[in-house]
Order: C-alpha cells, then sequence, then structure tokens
C-alpha cells in the first residue's frame, strides 16, 4: 500500500488491522451489489467498506 487517505478516526480503525502505507494485504473476495471488501493482512481477515476502500492507494506486487 502506497498511502491512506482517511480521516483520523478510519487510518486508527484500519491501522488496528495493520493496514498502514508500506504494508503488503491482499484482497481475498468481493462482496456482490457494492458491499465490503475481504482483505488479508499477515493472518488476519477483514470487511473493508467500499467506500474506505476508495480512499487507499496501492502498487501492485509483481
Amino acid at each position: 500500500m502506497d498511502s491512506l487517505d482517511l480521516s483520523d478516526e478510519a487510518f486508527r480503525r484500519v491501522a488496528a488491522f495493520g493496514l498502514i502505507p508500506g504494508s503488503q494485504f491482499s484482497l481475498s473476495r468481493r462482496a456482490p451489489f457494492g458491499g465490503p471488501l475481504v482483505l488479508e493482512v499477515g493472518s488476519t481477515r477483514f470487511l473493508l467498506r467500499r467506500s474506505l476502500a476508495k480512499c487507499i492507494q496501492v502498487r501492485v506486487a509483481a
């Protein structure tokens, strides 16, 4: 992940799961109809609203 453009509260929420600039994560599932995304950071799996996901800039690993 390159950067997060989130409010302080939203940043603290995702940082609690290890989703911080420089971290690596994988997208494991997308819920239909605009539902949340399932992300994995290490061995932790969590849901992320698409509205928050739009605020995350990533670089795809080779």
